[in-house]
């Protein structure tokens, strides 16, 4: 069996890093699971039933919500076996060969899924939101320290995994944004290419400010942490900023 990606665009700074750094908040894992359907058909390893048929339960930890479906940017369900195996629950394939485990170094934890997916190391970040008023889990990837938040779309084909990563985050999540300014001769101006970075678990999401001194950072969750802005010639300034819905902070810059 072989496992491949395919990528919109092309991902830089991974580590290959057992310890993940991963990029997420309000999320767990729980330990107990559910039972599954039982499958039926061809011999074929990839589709025959689990030894141990139960399914994986994800919990979020900021609601209580917990679920074993697992979905792609398309709405497609995925989900995970306790034998380790991914069910691509269109046709019931099962791919052997699955882990999923908990950076207990996040806070709070991050819930992850190993395996053998990529050319280079990766893993499933799970994350959650909501859509149509409905809790759900959706799939990230994760290449280390490195983790857009965005969500990927999965595929199987010929008993191989395709990943592909969009540019979507999970529905219902929240962003930062405002304007960073400098004040010159009295009157606060615009500052352009302005980096802005947000410590979201891990690593940091960034954004630069456009023409009007405008940036946004989508895909967040409610919470504390730090928010950095930095541009050349300029102080930088490093703020804890806290998130309750979508949020509005403002950056004022000064020259050095």
């Amino acid at each position: 069996m072989r496992l491949e990606t395919r990528r919109c665009s092309p991902v830089s700074c991974r580590l290959p890093r057992v310890l993940l750094l991963a990029v997420v908040h309000g999320l767990a894992v729980s330990c107990h699971s559910l039972p599954s359907s039982p499958t039926s058909g061809p011999t074929d390893p990839t589709t025959r039933p689990s030894p141990a048929s139960h399914l994986t339960v994800f919990t979020d930890a900021a609601t209580g919500f917990s679920t074993s479906d697992l979905r792609d940017a398309q709405e497609q369900i995925l989900q995970l076996s306790t034998a380790g195996e991914l069910i691509w629950t269109a046709d019931g394939t099962r791919l052997p060969g699955f882990r999923t485990y908990v950076d207990a170094g996040q806070s709070p934890p991050a819930s992850l899924i190993e395996g053998n997916m990529c050319p280079e190391w990766c893993a499933f970040e799970i994350r959650f939101g909501t859509r149509d008023g409905e809790r759900r889990a959706y799939l990230t990837v994760d290449y280390g320290h490195w983790n857009p938040g965005t969500l990927v779309d999965v595929e199987v084909v010929g008993g191989a995994v395709v990943l592909t990563e969009t540019g979507i985050y999970p529905p219902g999540t929240l962003t930062l944004s405002g304007v960073v300014t400098e004040e010159v001769s009295g009157r606060r101006t615009p500052v352009e290419g302005a980096g802005v970075s947000r410590l979201v678990g891990g690593g940091w999401r960034a954004a630069k400010s456009d023409e009007n001194g405008f940036y946004q950072i989508p895909g967040l969750y409610d919470g504390t942490a730090m928010v950095v802005a930095r541009k050349e010639g300029y102080e930088a300034v490093d703020v804890a900023v806290t998130i309750k819905g979508d949020t509005r902070y403002d950056v004022e810059l000064v020259r050095r």
